[in-house]
């Protein structure tokens, strides 16, 4: 789905409050920053996560992500353990702002605990956010 000219792949979840999807599979929840997300930080030059093997709840950090005008602290509602880092965007960050939903950040197994919603009901927030950033 497109809002504002912003890729939402339907398939995704979202969790609109840090402009992250979220592609669940069992119980492997694939984590990542859409393309708004990507567009609102600007050129995200570093990546932060936790590490493998580390358990994780809401009120973990589980990822930063640094850009030249902004640093932002994620924190989802999944608990579980990280059992991957993506490598690929730890050397080279700049792939969430040209590939957002193929770059993905870390990969949980465990369970989400809280509000994430599909796009379509996530929709209105993120065209608030759109057109509150786009000059």
């Amino acid at each position: 789905m497109q809002v504002e000219g912003f890729d939402f792949p339907d398939d995704l979840y979202y969790y609109p409050e840090e402009h992250v999807w979220l592609k669940i599979e069992g119980d492997i929840i694939t984590v990542g920053i859409t393309s708004l997300g990507q567009y609102m930080a600007g050129k995200i030059f570093q990546v932060t996560t936790k590490n493998k093997g580390e358990k994780v709840n809401s009120r973990s950090v589980l990822f930063t992500l640094e850009s030249a005008k902004w640093i932002g602290k994620f924190r989802l509602p999944v608990e579980g353990e990280i059992i991957d880092v993506n490598e690929e965007v730890i050397k080279n960050p700049t792939l969430l702002n040209e590939k957002p939903y193929e770059a993905w950040i870390i990969k949980i197994k465990g369970a989400v605990k809280g509000k994430i919603m599909p796009v379509s009901e996530a929709i209105k927030l993120f065209e608030n956010d759109a057109k509150r950033v786009i000059r």
